[in-house]
């Protein structure tokens, strides 16, 4: 039996546009940080008004949810054990993979510049052994390359966290989380699931709360194993 994988899906990291480079809230937040405007993340808290323009707006600038939902999945006993791999799957479509050992910045700032350097030279550090890096240049190929998908969905078929991890061993397949803050997954990556569940009980959880209950239920599974 391997390790159990999550990915991360749709989530709202990505540099700055080109096409609200000159909007003054982002010349401001350039000038304040001392880079160029398309060296920062786009991130909401900043951007909010310059961000009015975009396509998609309410999925985008929330780097936030990445940082989160990566500190509850690594900083964990299955991560130590070596029994948890994470990949992130970012806007613009690559796929990125975290090493268990990675340590996330636990301060935002750092992990925003981070993710900076990540997407433009596509892994970090940019020498030596990399602990993130690119592995897939789009959703489809990591899928394709994993055999299938078990997407955790609004609408999918109710179960238990302790099902969808049985599921997840069984068959090999990463189990993906919507890290994106509004709205529902893409057709696109709704079709490529070959299997989608919905946790019961309670309210739609966030994307670090839905891997919280499934990291939990893995870790009481594995201890009987």
């Amino acid at each position: 039996m391997g390790p159990l994988a999550f990915i991360l899906l749709e989530s709202p990291l990505e540099r700055v546009p080109r096409e609200i480079w000159s909007h003054p809230q982002v010349v401001r937040s350039a000038r304040r940080y001392g880079v160029r405007p398309g060296d920062m993340l786009l991130d909401k808290s900043l951007h909010y008004n310059a961000m009015a323009s975009l396509a998609e707006k309410w999925r985008r600038g929330r780097p936030d949810i990445v940082h989160t939902s990566l500190l509850v999945l690594l900083d964990t006993p299955l991560a130590a054990r070596g029994l948890l791999e994470v990949y992130v799957h970012v806007y613009d479509g690559r796929v990125f993979k975290v090493e268990a050992d990675t340590r996330i910045p636990k301060n935002y700032e750092r992990f925003r510049g981070l993710m900076s350097q990540l997407l433009e030279v596509g892994r970090v550090p940019p020498e030596g052994r990399p602990l993130i890096y690119e592995t897939h240049g789009s959703l489809e190929e990591f899928v394709r390359d994993k055999g299938g998908l078990i997407l955790l969905w609004e609408r999918g078929r109710p179960s238990t966290p302790e099902a969808v991890v049985v599921r997840g061993l069984y068959t090999g397949l990463p189990l993906g989380i919507g890290a994106f803050p509004r709205g529902d997954f893409k057709r696109s990556t709704i079709r490529l699931a070959r299997e989608r569940y919905r946790i019961l009980g309670g309210t739609p959880l966030k994307a670090w709360g839905v891997a919280g209950r499934l990291l939990y239920a893995a870790e009481r599974l594995f201890e009987m194993l």
